[in-house]
């Protein structure tokens, strides 16, 4: 196969940068094929499985707030999304038999609620453009050819190409295909590797109760996450107790936050607002009223009031208070205990869980080596970067499966054309 484009990994990033580069070489009259490698035997591991299976697609919020969304380099974003944003992908997405629905926090979802039907549509996208599929075909090595081109070294034999897009994912979820492959292979050809580390993934903490509160769920609290007198980061919403920490989207996101805090420097403390609609004031007055038409009962009453009923000796103990205390008896300080309790529930972090359980891959291909308005390497002609291989991460809520169409449209374009362009 010569003069031909390659793309090496097959996920979201991949088949939609495989996809667009068949769709504008038709459409500009060429004969150059497009080529997928997928190490795996199946497109779009990962995809099908993100969302709990549901597939977040995007986020349909404005261009300025969702680079907020990205971490310190997703400004880098803004040319892409310049030219595929998040209309743009709704509207693909209908285009090819999968209507979406917007919910809670303008997280767009197929209709369907389920991820294939996006996998299928990003793989017949493919089809109609004639992109070729080769599975179970990891690539091993990538060599710039001095007339031009590229040879890519398969574990079995080569192929040489006029153009490469890589497109393989980044060091979470192993079983989907996603061992790091790419950063390998930039990294041989001179690109810089920033460090990689765990994004959108649960935090592990030193308190040996948390293991009593596995499973409980905890909705409408505030979460902040600081180091040594350093906030790291603040979210309002939803968080769950597992056997070794916390987890939930609202610690999915301050894991991100916090990840290189927590490598390089040491325990944070997490502390849980769990009553963030209250004032300190407010809240006392609300413990007074209860306190008041509770006379009668015990402490363990009084709590059941406040709290869900798989906290409540937890939160008796951290209080140091019986369960069987009469409310009668209920002395000033021990209500400012229950109270500043209630506020500042706080955990040690001790650090987070293996690169392999997160949900993003934190770090990559420096993002001043590539050109944003086109995914190109600054370093090789012909070589194209798309999805998270790139140093580019998002909170929870759709923005990291936006950067990958983005990206991979992008490239696919911009590949495709320079190889009219060289024709």
């Amino acid at each position: 196969m010569s003069g031909h484009l390659v793309v090496v990994g097959g996920g979201a990033a991949g088949m939609m940068a495989a996809g667009r580069a068949a769709q504008i070489i038709a459409e500009e009259g060429g004969d150059a094929q497009v080529l997928l490698l997928e190490k795996t035997s199946r497109l779009g591991n990962k995809l099908r499985i993100t969302g709990k299976g549901r597939c977040n697609l995007t986020n349909d919020c404005g261009v300025d707030e969702f680079i907020s969304h990205l971490g310190p380099h997703g400004v880098f974003m803004r040319n892409a999304f310049a030219r595929f944003f998040v209309r743009d992908t709704i509207a693909f997405f209908h285009a090819h038999g999968v209507p979406t629905v917007t919910e809670r926090g303008r997280r767009v979802f197929p209709a369907s609620n389920n991820a294939h039907d996006v996998a299928e549509a990003l793989r017949a996208y493919c089809l109609a453009g004639g992109v070729q599929f080769r599975y179970r075909s990891p690539v091993v090595g990538l060599t710039p050819i001095q007339e031009g081109g590229w040879r890519v070294e398969l574990a079995e034999g080569a192929l040489v190409a006029q153009a490469v897009i890589l497109a393989t994912g980044g060091l979470s979820y192993p079983g989907t295909g996603s061992t790091g492959d790419g950063y390998a292979l930039a990294r041989a050809l001179g690109h810089t590797i920033t460090p990689l580390r765990p994004g959108l993934v649960p935090l592990v903490v030193a308190e040996e109760f948390v293991s009593r509160l596995q499973g409980l769920s905890l909705r409408n609290v505030r979460a902040t996450l600081s180091q040594g007198g350093r906030l790291l980061g603040s979210e309002f919403g939803e968080m769950l107790f597992t056997h070794f920490g916390v987890s939930g989207p609202i610690i999915l996101t301050l894991s991100s936050r916090g990840a290189e805090a927590l490598a390089t420097t040491g325990p944070a403390e997490l502390c849980i607002d769990l009553k963030p609609a209250l004032d300190e004031e407010a809240l006392d007055q609300r413990l007074l009223r209860d306190l008041s038409s509770l006379a009668r009962a015990r402490y363990r009453r009084f709590l059941k009031g406040l709290l869900p009923a798989s906290l409540i000796e937890v939160f008796a103990e951290r209080t140091d208070i019986s369960l069987d205390e009469p409310l009668g008896r209920f002395t000033a300080e021990q209500r400012a205990r229950v109270r500043h309790l209630l506020k500042h529930f706080c955990l040690t972090v001790t650090g987070t869980r293996p690169i392999q359980e997160a949900i993003v891959t934190l770090g990559g291909v420096a993002c001043d080596e590539i050109v944003p308005q086109t995914m190109a390497s600054r370093l090789h002609r012909g070589l194209y970067m798309a999805g998270e291989i790139l140093d580019v991460a998002g909170d929870t809520g759709g923005y990291n499966l936006q950067v990958a169409f983005t990206t991979g449209f992008v490239a696919g374009e911009n590949a495709a054309r320079a190889l009219g362009n060289g024709r």
